[in-house]
């Protein structure tokens, strides 16, 4: 894999705590997915989810190469809390995201867009 197209939604955004993983990143601007997925609040940071009437979840697009996406997957564990999926960006691109694993159902919905505190 050359580079792909990744959307983060929470610490990894501009100003998060995580946004060094995505500092040497081509950042794209920010994005929207297309409706059907929402947040989660998982505490001290969000999880996406497929699912939810709201009108998609807003975030930011970065290119990375593969050595970034590999280091972004161990900072997320994947396949184990989260797993990278292809979803398709409001604007009809196909972008990388993290969607969250765990059990959701006692977990309260996330505002949108999701502000680190």
């Amino acid at each position: 894999m050359g580079s792909a197209t990744i959307f983060v939604y929470g610490t990894l955004k501009r100003g998060c705590r995580n946004h060094s993983f995505l500092q040497s990143a081509e950042y794209l601007g920010e994005a929207w997915t297309e409706p059907g997925y929402s947040l989660v609040d998982c505490g001290t940071y969000p999880g996406m989810i497929w699912g939810g009437e709201r009108e998609g979840v807003a975030g930011e697009a970065y290119r990375v190469n593969a050595t970034q996406l590999e280091a972004l997957d161990r900072l997320e564990d994947v396949p184990h809390e989260f797993e990278r999926a292809t979803i398709r960006l409001r604007d009809g691109r196909e972008a990388q995201a993290y969607l969250y694993c765990g059990d959701t159902a006692h977990l309260p919905r996330c505002d949108v867009p999701w502000k680190e505190c």
